[in-house]
């Protein structure tokens, strides 16, 4: 019965810090749906904003240098 209680004790513990790590681990609720509400609409400015254009010519090639070694 001893080895029992031994067991317990670490089991225990086990299924708490489980329990623990599960329930902080939560995504946080917004406080207020107005807030979420104006994110989703930063979001959706930001998404029409056209992209910037470009360089015709592309990203310049890169020379490689001679090491001296």
């Amino acid at each position: 019965m001893a080895a029992l209680a031994w067991w317990l004790i670490p089991i225990g513990a086990t299924v708490l810090a489980i329990a623990f790590v599960a329930l902080r681990s939560r995504p946080a609720r917004p406080q207020d749906p107005k807030d979420s509400i104006a994110a989703l609409r930063a979001m959706q400015v930001a998404m029409e904003r056209p992209m910037p254009e470009l360089d015709q010519q592309g990203p310049s090639p890169r020379t490689r240098q001679e090491r001296p070694w």
